[in-house]
This record gives C-alpha cells, sequence and structure tokens, in this order.
C-alpha cells in the first residue's frame, strides 16, 4: 500500500509541475523558461509579471495560458450546462461550452450573436477594451440566460517604431483599413469545423522573440493608438516557416502593408497570419497540416529588418498566441 501511495503522489506530482512551477533558490525566469520549453515572455505574460528579474522563492508559476473555468448555476430550461471562464486577460481567446439538449443556441457578446456548434464557441476579448464586468447572453427556445465575464487588465508595454521616408506612406489610413478588411473576410470565409485537435506548434523553429503581443506602439513620434496585433521572431531572411495547426490557406499573395502573406483558415472562425515573408510556398485552396512550409522569413511590407509577424484571430479579433503553444481555448 506504502509503495502505490508513492507511485501516486509522484505521478500528481508530475501532473501538477506540468501546469506550474514553484520558484527555488538561485532560479531566474530564463533558466525556469528552457526547463519548460517555453520563453521568458511566456511566463511573464501569463503571470503578469513586469521585471522578469524580479522572482520570490516559493512563487508559484502558471506554465500554460488556459483559463480557470466555471459551471453557471441555477440554470433555467431549456439549458442543462453553461461553462465560462472565472476571468481572462485583455486580447485573449476563451471557450464557452453550453448544452441545451438539440436545441439550437446562440451566444452574444460585445454586441455579436453567434451560433454555437456541437455545444461550444470560441471568443475573444480584444485587447483595447477596459477591464470590468462584461455580459454574455445566452438564448435557446426563446429564453435568454445572463451571464458575466470578468476582464482583466494586462501591461503589456510601449513600442517606438521609426520608419524611414520610402516606408511612411504605408502608414497612410484608407491603406491600413482596406488591407485590414481584406484579412477580416479571408478570416470570416473559413470552414465551419474546428480542423486541429491539439495545442498548436510554433511557427518557426528558433525561439528568438522581438516584439510580443499587446505592446502599445508608436509610429515617428505619433501618439500610442495602436497595439502590436501578434508575435514577432527576429530570424534570418529565408527561414522557414511552418504551419502551426491544419487549416486551408486563404490568402497567399503579395500586400502592401504585410508584404508576402500568407493566412489559413482553422475553423470555427479561427485564422493565423503569417506577414513580410520573403517567399510563398502555399496557393489558395490548398490544405495544410501542422509543420508543412508555408513560407520563408523576409522583411517585405511594412518592415524594418527581417521577420516574421504571427498572429492568430478569432472571429476577427486579434489574441494572444502564446497560450495556444501550451493548450487551445
Amino acid at each position: 500500500m506504502h509503495r502505490w501511495l508513492l507511485a501516486f503522489f509522484t505521478l500528481c506530482s508530475l501532473a501538477l509541475a506540468q501546469n506550474t512551477h514553484t520558484v527555488r533558490p538561485g532560479e531566474t525566469l530564463y533558466r525556469i523558461a528552457k526547463q519548460y520549453g517555453t520563453t521568458v515572455e511566456a511566463l511573464q505574460q501569463l503571470n503578469r509579471i513586469r521585471d522578469p528579474r524580479q522572482l520570490r522563492v516559493g512563487q508559484v508559476l502558471r506554465l500554460n495560458g488556459q483559463p480557470e473555468r466555471t459551471l453557471l448555476p441555477s440554470l433555467p430550461a431549456p439549458f442543462t450546462s453553461i461553462e465560462l471562464p472565472l476571468r481572462l486577460a485583455q486580447g485573449q481567446a476563451f471557450r464557452v461550452r453550453v448544452n441545451a439538449g438539440d436545441l439550437p443556441v446562440q451566444v452574444r457578446f460585445l454586441g455579436i450573436t453567434h451560433p454555437v456548434r456541437e455545444g461550444s464557441l470560441l471568443l475573444a476579448v480584444p485587447r483595447l477594451h477596459p477591464p470590468g464586468a462584461y455580459r454574455i447572453d445566452f438564448q435557446a427556445n426563446g429564453v435568454v440566460h445572463t451571464a458575466s465575464l470578468r476582464v482583466v487588465a494586462v501591461e503589456r508595454g510601449r513600442q517606438s517604431l521609426v520608419l524611414p521616408p520610402d516606408r511612411r506612406r504605408l502608414l497612410a489610413a484608407d491603406l491600413l483599413i482596406a488591407e485590414r478588411n481584406q484579412v477580416l473576410r479571408v478570416c470570416a470565409a473559413g470552414p465551419q469545423e474546428q480542423l486541429w485537435r491539439a495545442a498548436w506548434r510554433r511557427p518557426v523553429e528558433r525561439e528568438r522573440i522581438t516584439a510580443i503581443f499587446g505592446v502599445l506602439r508608436s509610429f515617428n513620434g505619433g501618439p500610442f493608438r495602436s497595439y502590436h496585433e501578434g508575435l514577432d521572431y527576429g530570424l534570418p531572411t529565408g527561414t522557414p516557416v511552418y504551419a502551426p495547426a491544419p487549416g486551408v490557406v486563404g490568402l497567399a499573395e503579395s500586400l502592401a502593408v504585410r508584404g508576402n502573406a500568407v493566412v489559413l483558415q482553422h475553423g470555427l472562425g479561427v485564422c493565423s497570419g503569417y506577414w513580410h515573408l520573403s517567399r510563398i510556398t502555399v496557393r489558395p485552396g490548398q490544405r495544410v497540416n501542422a509543420g508543412d512550409l508555408i513560407g520563408h522569413v523576409g522583411s517585405t511590407g511594412l518592415s524594418t529588418g527581417p521577420h516574421l509577424h504571427y498572429e492568430i484571430r478569432v472571429h476577427g479579433v486579434p489574441t494572444d498566441p502564446m497560450p495556444w503553444y501550451f493548450r487551445t481555448p
């Protein structure tokens, strides 16, 4: 019995270690990130650490980005269960699960109504929406049940960029809006069913992040009105870029701002984008699997040096890609 209990608690400890880590004397965030195959930036975002040098012995760090969830109590018929996150960070994607028998269900969030497919729905909180409680409505068979979703603030920092004169024309508002709308149309046209079944892989083999998601940005001394909508990987021109999950190529062409660009459609309103490529190796309509080559790193479009801009959108809303590496919403 003693050996069985020892083995049981050992397994429990190993399972817990995959989700959390307790800081020991002498450890650094870099060392912890290397131990678990992640990055300093990812741990900072998950644990809201502004200064990576300020760790406390005994501090418990989260190692994945899956939000805590709760089942809503006292539901009216025909709802039998509704599952929601307890809280979310600005810019984070989340899944709601709803059971109302065989009845069709709709969810209204931030003024938009979405149909629930196969009992679940992916949504996202925009990065610049203020923290606080947000209403979310569930409707089935004429019955509406209202719940509240708490959004917490996340500090991502600021970044000032100076563009050379020949690139400044790419900041024209009409050009930015037209290209953004083109990307949104492609994302909205993807398949309805979910094409992936596991955590997403990284789109590049080398982990060199030069800009994280959500950083407020200023161009050429202007105001901080926009934010970085993805992750930037600073890598040499020609570095291979791979599909992080199964999908369909919705766009593969040269754009003015995003340069040589690829958009993959992954289903459930989810798409991923790859900007500034030196070369595109896929074509629209092509099906890809995780790990398939889709292009090579470059510096085309609105870029000041070779890098891959990688982003994930849920119903058009940019979300933090980091949690998707550990476990998708």
